[in-house]
């Protein structure tokens, strides 16, 4: 995933996730595609410091705070 790197580059040329509605910080969103399959990886900025959440598959429905809950 040669494209999560770029996210730390330049991370706000990504688009917020829906589920920055359900987090207190803001949660972007970077789509990467490998052959047939787009993957949405969620993640958050502190300070300087770019931390994935979570990736998944763009046919899953967006992820809830239950499925954090093992990421906090």
């Amino acid at each position: 995933m040669n494209a999560i790197p770029t996210s730390q580059d330049k991370p706000h040329r990504c688009a917020l996730a829906v589920e920055h509605e359900i987090l207190p910080e803001e949660v972007l969103q970077l789509l990467y595609r490998k052959s047939k399959n787009v993957y949405r990886v969620l993640f958050t900025i502190r300070d300087t410091i770019v931390s994935v959440l979570y990736v998944c598959h763009t046919s899953q429905e967006p992820i809830i705070v239950d499925d954090l809950e093992d990421f906090t």
